[in-house]
């Protein structure tokens, strides 16, 4: 073997010292600015968490040890109803619930038949199924979608099913999460561990444009949204449960103002946009963009949808 030696000069060592100090010094500040970027995330993540009583909810019912379960409302999550059949089941009209001080979404006896009634965890997640594999596909949702791997529509369809029937599934999927920060755009890093952090993640998702990372969900963004999920509602549960997709229709209305505060008076007319086929074929032609709502002003979005809906400010709270 051949070795080679350096001789090194009392230069070479001030030299190479200088050097490694400088490395030694970029790398430490390189550290820093990338703490600072994720703890920037962080405090987007607590910021919007704060503005969401459902979401400060969720945390403090997920952070309790001791929490009791109300012993009328089923865990069984993958019960079928025996009303199930081909016919839809009678309309009856189920209030949404709502706790701390009005502003957060409860569960009760009736929000848990009504999901017994459709078929369960099982239809929820074919459903929630349905609209990621749209969504996936859809030129405007598609940039929020940080990663098509992640197991979308199996923590959606888990949550729907926490929120209106008090079962854990939602808390117990999260608790198996790895802890691993996923990489968002310009090098942040976030764990997604809960709704929260999610939306932070699909805000700054690197998919997007760099004018664009970090800005959350407007109305228009919102209307496809809920198109196309409403769309999956109408695919997967039908007419089978009027009760429910009414129930449902006003379910998201409500979790939707979080998001934008003038999204809720769109929920009924989104449902209709898919009962035209028409609709969903033009949007396909369209290279799925929906341009009849993309880039409107408030004014000209309230201009499409009846009068009474433009000025309810009572739904979905009451009929």
């Amino acid at each position: 073997q051949i070795f080679h030696f350096i001789y090194m000069t009392p230069q070479n060592n001030r030299a190479m010292a200088k050097s490694a100090t400088a490395q030694g010094t970029a790398a430490i500040a390189s550290s820093i600015t990338a703490a600072s970027r994720d703890a920037s995330l962080l405090d987007h993540e607590k910021e919007f968490r704060a503005s969401d009583d459902d979401a400060l909810f969720e945390q403090n019912l997920n952070s309790s040890n001791n929490s009791e379960e109300d012993p009328n409302i089923s865990a069984d999550v993958t019960a079928k109803s025996s009303t199930m059949n081909e016919l839809a089941t009678p309309y009856h009209f189920v209030p949404l619930e709502m706790g701390g001080n009005g502003r957060t979404h409860k569960s009760t006896v009736a929000s848990t038949a009504l999901i017994q009634e459709i078929g369960g965890l099982p239809t929820l997640e074919r459903m929630t199924t349905h609209f990621y594999s749209n969504a996936f596909l859809d030129s405007t949702l598609d940039n929020f979608i940080r990663s098509h791997g992640d197991p979308h529509a199996k923590r959606f369809s888990r949550w729907i099913h926490q929120k209106l029937t008090g079962s854990s599934v939602w808390d117990e999927e999260r608790a198996s999460r790895s802890a691993r920060p996923v990489t968002v755009a310009n090098g942040h890093t976030i764990v997604v561990h809960d709704r929260s952090s999610a939306h932070v993640a699909a805000w700054h998702s690197p998919k997007r444009p760099d004018h664009e990372v970090g800005r959350h969900f407007k109305l228009d963004e919102c209307r496809v949204w809920m198109r196309l999920h409403f769309l999956a509602l109408r695919v997967i549960v039908g007419d089978s449960s009027p009760s429910f997709t009414d129930y449902y229709i006003r379910f998201i209305g409500h979790f939707i103002s979080v998001y934008e505060g003038t999204a809720p008076a769109f929920a009924r007319d989104s449902a209709r946009w898919s009962a035209e086929q028409g609709n969903v074929q033009e949007y396909i032609d369209n290279g799925r963009t929906m341009n009849d709502v993309l880039g409107l002003s408030l004014g000209q979005a309230l201009s499409q949808i009846p009068q009474d809906e433009a000025d309810d400010t009572y739904w979905p709270y009451e009929m």
